[in-house]
């Protein structure tokens, strides 16, 4: 018994096999490996971590379709996305697929790391905020997220956006990110290429990419509270080579009436431009030109091929300065039946200093047209019908002007001169000249509507032979402060002021077989005087509302329609303190003298003959 239980005591007190330790502790390590599997995917696939991180930082959502981690390795989804909203815009950014290595003990101290990062099937999405929405920028927050995104590589992207632009085609992309959120975004070493996509505006395409080479560097940072200086950050160079679609898009911007359109236009575009801290480099340079580009005006067209050069060059002192020229040579204005005019080069040129950076530069712009060939102007005639008849004359057409958008400074004119005119009012013939000078910084174009506001028109060396009067040297200067012309029909309506050299358009006006009644007589003496009205003029005939004359001693109100060579005119005139009415007719002038005032009014309220 003794020598079995000694056997049985050393048995019992020999060391277990080393292998079974090692093999219970691979197991352990396995099961716990096979838990966290599960627990990972599981919380991936359950929407736990968007939650968590949109409870963290509540303006961020992200989340997937599917995802799967066999860790350490690769995290994988499918069906990805993120997006963000700002004081300014809202992003959003889809993928059909990601994968990457996922640092878990980063996410302790809130940062998220990941390396090798690749996205196929990108959609990325930046649209601004309209002015309602947009909130004042909080300040950062303490102890913030930092996200690093290394060697980040973005493969078969279909789609980029900005705001209502969009470029819809093969893109990739490579680089590092970095982000302190709220305070700064650096991006590193990026490359951005785009091949063969269209770019589109509100749906409608408007160039085709040949191809779209982007290398750059972007260190943006927040500057509370005015936001973010993305651009001052900026390094790098872009090239681009594309085909511009023809430019009826732009018509549809300009006007949405059917008399006013856009046609054809269709070029190219070459650019090749180097930023260094938000600043173009000298060298840089962009360059379009296109097929003759067709603007329909009513019954006009305007044919014009066009080249845009844009360029930095350094100055005289060395610096780098900025200049863009749009022109158009040579400009051809076209008729239903004829040409009209033709210009050798209309070029519009822009000066600014070459910053991207806030506050924006300040621009100074140059208006140059080249004088036209002379117009004949008999071609009014199909406009003005039997009212107003031209028999010879012509004018030439020129433009020049600068303006500094600093100091809201500078002007820009358009002059119309004519030669001596022979025209006809009615039997009336007439031989004059005329100056017309228009305000190019006011010209705008409103469905069929053109505005002519700030024109100023001046007639001179006007003579005429009346059946009651005889006019010889007159001259007046008209103000339009508003004026419009619409294009189909044809017509001009415009609030009026002006000073005549005298009273001779009245004075023919108001003759009676060559004599004025008595108490006018002193219009055949008045100098200077000022005038303001409303005109219309179109194939009807001319119409005159609202006519205010004064000079000394004398005060004149009167209505006037021309219209098939007839005359119908009231008139109340004030002259050395005694009031008398005159009514012009076909048959006569007839003189009213008692109650006269009242008599004008009534023959006002009356509907026009």
């Amino acid at each position: 018994m003794s020598i079995r239980g000694a056997s049985t005591a050393r048995a019992v007190s020999l060391p277990r096999p080393r292998w079974r330790r090692w093999l219970r502790a691979l197991v352990w390590v396995l099961g716990m490996v096979l838990l966290l599997e599960c627990l990972l995917n599981l919380a991936l696939n359950t929407g736990l971590i968007p939650a968590i991180i949109h409870r963290a930082v509540p303006r961020l959502r992200l989340g997937w379709s599917e995802a799967w981690w066999w860790w350490p390795g690769r995290v994988h989804a499918r069906g990805f996305f993120l997006e963000h909203q700002d004081a300014h815009a809202r992003w959003r950014v889809e993928a059909d697929e990601v994968e990457g290595k996922l640092s878990v003990a980063a996410l302790f101290s809130r940062r998220v790391e990941a390396g090798q990062v690749r996205a196929r099937g990108v959609h990325a999405r930046v649209e601004p905020l309209p002015p309602e929405e947009r909130t004042r920028p909080k300040p950062p927050r303490p102890h913030p997220w930092r996200v690093e995104l290394r060697d980040l590589e973005v493969q078969d992207a279909r789609e980029l956006a900005w705001g209502t632009t969009h470029y819809l085609g093969p893109a990739d992309a490579r680089g590092t990110v970095r982000v302190i959120a709220g305070q700064r975004l650096t991006v590193d070493a990026a490359h951005v290429h785009l091949a063969g996509g269209f770019v589109e505006e509100q749906g409608q395409q408007l160039a085709r990419l040949e191809e779209l080479s982007v290398g750059f560097s972007l260190e943006a940072t927040r500057r509370h509270p005015e936001g973010w200086d993305v651009l001052g950050g900026l390094s790098g160079r872009l090239q681009a080579k594309a085909d511009i679609l023809p430019l009826d898009w732009l018509g549809a911007r300009l006007s949405r009436h059917a008399e006013v359109s856009l046609h054809d236009g269709a070029g190219t575009l070459e650019a090749d431009v180097r930023i260094q801290r938000g600043r173009v480099e000298p060298g840089s340079q962009v360059e379009a030109r296109g097929a003759p580009l067709t603007l329909r005006l009513g019954p006009a067209r305007v044919k014009a091929p066009w080249h845009a050069l844009g360029m930095v060059e350094p100055d005289a002192h060395g610096t780098p300065h900025g200049r863009l020229q749009l022109s158009f040579a040579p400009v051809r204005v076209e008729g239903p039946a004829r040409r009209v005019l033709e210009l050798p080069q209309v070029a519009l040129t822009f000066h600014v200093e070459p910053r991207l950076e806030p506050p924006a530069p300040s621009v100074q712009s140059e208006l140059h047209v080249a004088p036209s060939g002379p117009v004949d102007l008999r071609l009014l005639n199909t406009w003005t019908g039997e009212t107003f008849r031209v028999d010879s004359g012509s004018a030439t057409l020129k433009a020049a002007g600068h303006r500094d958008s600093e100091h809201a400074s500078g002007a820009m004119h358009l002059m119309l001169d004519t030669d001596l005119v022979e025209a006809r009012v009615g039997d009336t013939r007439l031989l004059g000249r005329a100056s017309a000078e228009l305000d190019a910084r006011r010209l705008s174009l409103r469905g069929k509507t053109l505005g002519l506001n700030g024109t100023t028109l001046r007639l001179s060396q006007v003579s005429a032979d009346l059946d009651n009067a005889t006019v010889r040297g007159w001259s007046g200067t008209f103000a339009l402060p508003q004026a419009t012309l619409s294009l189909s029909p044809p017509e001009l309506e415009a609030r009026f002021s002006g000073t005549f050299a005298n009273a001779d358009p009245f004075v023919a006006l108001l003759s009676r077989h060559k004599r004025l009644p008595h108490f006018l007589a002193p219009l055949i003496h008045a100098r200077g005087l000022q005038v303001t009205g409303r005109v219309r003029l179109g194939d009807p005939g001319l119409q005159v509302r609202e006519l205010h004359a004064q000079g000394e001693n004398l005060q004149l109100q009167a209505r006037v329609e021309l219209s098939r060579g007839t005359t119908h005119a009231l008139v109340l005139a004030t002259v050395g303190g005694v009031t008398g009415g005159v009514e012009v007719t076909p048959g006569g002038t007839h003189l009213h003298l008692d109650d006269a005032r009242h008599w004008f009014e009534e023959r006002l309220a009356a509907p026009p003959p």
